[in-house]
């Protein structure tokens, strides 16, 4: 069986400690970039490190909101995989993702069951809903 590619993953949230889980989680599958608290830290870090995939919190500090920094990026850097990354469950989330660009939705406290299934799916270019 080939070894499956490392995706490159940056992490756009403002508490450390997620940051600090998120990227221990990650690390055996995935090369975790960097972790950015603001949106200025995170387009400058799309520029610098071209990520695969961008974990987005729904409060990232320091720009106009989730729905158009997710835009946002698209618009910047196409092939970089936004996958929404929350605290905050609501149904409609999967589908109001979606439609500004994201290519998936995980909930934070579903992040060890279902965040490194995501971003593979992502990165291979499968749909991953979040539900």
């Amino acid at each position: 069986m080939p070894t499956r590619r490392r995706p490159r993953v940056l992490l756009a949230d403002d508490d450390a400690s997620i940051c600090k889980a998120v990227a221990r989680l990650l690390s055996e599958s995935c090369q975790v970039v960097d972790c950015v608290g603001d949106t200025a830290a995170l387009f400058d870090a799309i520029t610098r490190l071209r990520p695969d995939v961008v974990l987005l919190d729904l409060s990232l500090p320091g720009g106009p909101g989730w729905r158009a920094t997710s835009r946002s990026i698209q618009a910047t850097a196409p092939d970089v995989k936004v996958v929404v990354f929350t605290a905050h469950h609501d149904e409609e989330l999967p589908a109001l993702a979606a439609e500004n660009g994201a290519a998936a939705v995980v909930w934070k406290v579903r992040a060890s069951d279902d965040l490194l299934r995501t971003i593979h799916a992502v990165v291979d270019g499968e749909t991953a809903a979040g539900d």
